[in-house]
């Protein structure tokens, strides 16, 4: 059975920006909706706090759209957004007051509300493990593992060769699965 004639098929990408940079504010919101899930579990992964990670989403869409004239439509609007994300993330991290280096004794433990109802410890050790790695490895895992981006869609992302993406996962992985087993979690 065919739709007929009233599918309405949703707008691409480079549509939606082209449009925007039309002045049609509208087709600015479309991208908002699209990708506003995405770009705040991006920023609440690499934050792990849930204000501000809203604070940096926010950011992100108005930095793209302050910016739009600067996007090149020959990569993926995402990877640029993702990039955006990323970069406001690492800026409220550095923000943040130095706490040096996290070990055992520093890490807060008790689980958050939602955790605590969940009661979901293996995910909770992840999520302590992968705030004890630095801010690019955890990157590039936010990116493989959360919001399933290629390798080449991360290098786009983050501007870099698809090599050493995949030497900071596998970086990454390891010192994961380190933080995992000083834990007792594996």
């Amino acid at each position: 059975m065919s739709a007929g004639p009233y599918l309405v098929k949703e707008e691409d990408d480079p549509a939606l920006v082209l449009r925007c940079r039309e002045g049609d504010r509208d087709a600015f919101e479309q991208l908002v909706i699209r990708y506003q899930k995405p770009v705040f579990n991006v920023a609440l992964r690499m934050l792990r706090n849930r204000e501000d990670a809203l604070d940096v989403a926010q950011t992100t869409f108005l930095k793209a759209f302050e910016h739009l004239g600067d996007y090149d439509p020959a990569f993926r609007f995402y990877s640029w957004l993702y990039r955006i994300a990323i970069n406001e993330s690492l800026n409220a991290l550095a923000l943040r007051k130095p706490r040096g280096e996290l070990d055992g004794n520093t890490a807060d433990d008790r689980p958050g509300p939602d955790r605590a109802a969940e009661g979901d410890q293996v995910l909770q050790a992840i999520e302590d493990a992968l705030m004890r790695i630095s801010p690019e490895l955890r990157t590039v895992t936010v990116l493989r593992h959360i919001t399933q981006l290629s390798y080449e869609d991360i290098g786009e992302a983050l501007g870099l060769p698809e090599k050493t993406v995949k030497s900071r996962l596998h970086s990454a992985r390891e010192r994961l699965r380190d933080h995992l087993r000083q834990s007792g979690a594996i």
